[in-house]
């Protein structure tokens, strides 16, 4: 009798497979990056359209394959790198499954040229989603070129999950920026339809380091260890250079990228209280452990890794950099760091350590010598305000709302300032209290989202400024939409645009720090959020604008924002869902004092 167990087809089988493999047009890309790294080439091009939906190609310079090795590597688990399962434990590739290839050509239309320097001709090997169906003679030089064309068009349910075209443009430029940090040594070059948009010379990793995030010498700290357990290299960025996301962190082991939070966790640590809140640091580190002690085998995508000792290198991870700060700003006193010195003696501090910057005491210094003077607030104005109207002369001030009819008429309101932060006003009887950040930032997302024109002033002198490769490709995805905000921005050379004129409202301000701050911000909102590219623009626009907590606003100023907030669609809730103005009812004010 037949059972119910049965083999599945070897097309099927790879499906499965590329599910776990292929999780969008970054993980080709991938793929076919570390097996051109792998054939030992030394200059590598990816090209890229449509995030990868539609074309990723990758050309290297490297051995190449015979016409045997050209077939047989399409073939599920067929691999050159390892012969055994010990050789799992003694990994110096960055693949070795063999089962890539195979996954990538069972989803996608598959073009390879090869050729490698023992044989006269190359060859050429066409595969459509998973069948072989062509494989001849050709000319061409040494190395591999592979085309993988139409990405998931076989299966719709799979492409349907794919993110938009910016998105996945980011990930795969994410994925070769990995790969290009990684491997110094090789000159890569990448295209986005059809456009060189980074061309990376071979060098050290300072160089490369620069030429992708165009940092400054003194933005960068030298970080180099070596201890029994594992040798840690790279850079750290100093603290000034931190940022809201965590774009900007890579860590590697043994060469391969990893995303490891425990790891992560160990290096902000490190950083102990120099990070302002929610700021995140800038890091590139390399960690080169025993490859006996490491297991890469624990995810399909290898981004994930298990190191026997964990705990150890978590230790020295956070201790180093503690050590490496501590060389730059203050000599560390953590008992953490003194133990580890003391476990691990091959952890040498430097001479520079005896050197350090003390900070400075006053020992004459006295607290209770003298009395402290009160910081004047406007605390103080509540009680009188309930009871004397404030009448202050209407004024046009910067403030300004977009013609409209509105059921609110512009109106004077008995209004003051706390701690330039706050305002707090009588309106219609009651009193209401007003973070001015805030109101001012939905002033503007509104009057951005509606279909006015918004006006633009030409700057005197423009500005030029130069993004890392990344931001510059995002950039290029949304420039007619922030141009549609009251920007004039344009292209200046490769990874350099030039400012022409800002929106009214930051006519004063520097648009260079608005321009990252917005890209920043834009990253943030769109990629991690997933909310619409233009409303995350918008967003990003209107909080880099609007007032600044800590911005002293004269009375006729208060009163315009005032206004203008009465005036909008939403003026209780922000789009994130924290309050702009909350009314102080008798009621609430009594459950203080309950």
């Amino acid at each position: 009798m037949a059972g119910i167990i049965q083999l599945l087809p070897d097309r099927t089988a790879n499906q499965i497979a590329a599910g776990e493999v292929v999780q969008r047009p970054a993980s080709v890309v991938k793929e076919l990056l570390e097996n051109a790294i792998d054939a030992r080439a030394t200059v590598i091009k990816l090209y890229i359209k449509n995030g990868g939906c539609t074309l990723i190609q990758v050309d290297d310079n490297g051995t190449g394959m015979n016409t045997f090795d050209a077939r047989m590597c399409w073939e599920r688990h067929a691999t050159s790198k390892i012969t055994k399962a010990d050789d799992l434990y003694n990994l110096n590739t960055l693949g070795f499954r063999g089962e890539a290839l195979a996954s990538i050509a069972s989803v996608s239309e598959v073009e390879m040229k090869t050729k490698c320097a023992q044989e006269d001709t190359g060859t050429r090997i066409i595969i459509e989603a998973g069948n072989f169906i062509n494989q001849e003679n050709t000319a061409a030089t040494q190395g591999t070129s592979i085309a993988v064309k139409n990405l998931f068009y076989n299966i719709p349910a799979r492409k349907n999950f794919l993110k938009s075209i910016s998105v996945e443009t980011k990930h795969t430029f994410e994925e070769f920026q990995r790969i290009a940090l990684s491997y110094p040594g090789i000159t890569f070059e990448y295209y986005n339809q059809g456009k060189n948009q980074s061309k990376l010379e071979s060098g050290n990793l300072e160089k490369r380091i620069h030429d992708l995030f165009n940092l400054k010498e003194d933005e960068l700290i030298t970080t180099n260890e070596d201890t029994d357990i594992v040798e840690i290299k790279g850079f750290i960025g100093t603290p000034k250079i931190s940022k809201r996301t965590r774009g900007n962190q890579y860590l590697f082991a043994n060469g391969r990228f990893i995303k490891d939070p425990y790891l992560n966790h160990a290096i902000i640590s490190g950083y102990s209280n120099l990070l302002e809140e929610k700021k995140h640091p800038f890091y590139i580190l390399f960690l080169k452990v025993d490859p006996k002690k490491i297991d890469v085998n624990i995810h399909p995508t290898k981004h994930e890794v298990k190191f026997e000792d964990g705990q150890h290198v978590y230790t020295l991870l956070q201790s180093v950099i503690k050590k490496t700060l501590g060389t730059h700003y203050v000599l560390p006193t953590d008992k953490q760091l003194l133990n580890a010195i003391e476990t691990y003696p091959s952890l040498n501090i430097n001479d520079r350590f005896a050197t350090v910057h003390s900070p400075n005491v006053d020992t004459s210094f006295n607290p209770f010598g003298h009395k402290k003077p009160k910081t004047p607030t406007n605390w103080e104005k509540l009680d009188a305000i309930l009871n004397t109207p404030i009448n202050s002369p209407k004024q046009k001030t910067f403030f300004t709302q977009p013609e409209k009819e509105t059921e609110n008429t512009e109106n004077n309101f008995d209004i003051f300032q706390i701690q330039d932060t706050y305002l707090v006003a009588k309106i219609n009887g009651k009193l209401s209290l007003i973070n001015q950040h805030r109101a001012h930032r939905q002033v503007l997302y509104e009057r951005y989202s509606s279909e006015q024109a918004v006006s633009s002033q030409q700057l005197l002198f423009p500005r030029t400024l130069e993004l890392s490769k990344s931001d510059f490709a995002l950039y290029l995805e949304m420039q007619q939409d922030i141009n549609a905000l009251g920007f004039d921005i344009s292209e200046f050379g490769q990874s350099t645009i030039i400012i022409n004129g800002l929106p009214s409202e930051l006519s004063k301000a520097d648009g260079s720090s608005v321009i990252i701050q917005i890209i920043d911000d834009f990253k943030t909102n769109f990629q991690d959020l997933k909310i619409v590219k233009k409303d995350a623009l918008r967003q990003a626009a209107a909080k880099n604008a609007a007032i600044k907590t800590g911005e002293k606003l004269n009375p006729t100023e208060m009163q315009a924002l005032t206004n203008d907030l009465l005036a909008c669609k939403q003026k209780t809730i922000d789009q994130s869902g924290k309050p702009i103005m909350v009314k102080l009812t008798k009621q609430s004010l009594e459950r203080f004092f309950q």
